[in-house]
């Protein structure tokens, strides 16, 4: 289930997922790639919900709002990057380098 301050978002793969909820941690750039559900924010001036990042030019992973799928939020271009249909989907591509930012 979506929380209540979250609900406008298409977030529902990562909210019912419960790995998902409890975070994907990166050993080697040693940060949650995948970020614990207590920790999701929303940053409301771009419209996008924060699930993780990458750990470089502080690039952030989550759901733009009104738009499906898992984006890139690039803040030195304030551009939008999508990724993939579903935080699945996006993990297995970022896992097999396929998908890059």
């Amino acid at each position: 289930m979506i929380p209540e301050p979250f609900g406008a978002y298409r977030s529902t793969d990562y909210f019912n997922s419960e790995e998902m909820k409890r975070g994907i941690w990166d050993n080697t750039a040693v940060l949650w790639l995948i970020l614990p559900a207590a920790e999701v924010a929303e940053r409301p001036d771009i419209q996008f919900l924060v699930i993780g990042r990458p750990g470089v030019d502080g690039i952030e992973f989550g759901y733009r709002l009104g738009h499906d799928g898992i984006w890139a939020y690039r803040p030195i271009e304030n551009t939008f990057l999508f990724l993939a249909p579903t935080v699945a989907a996006f993990l297995e591509g970022w896992r097999l380098h396929e998908i890059t930012v």
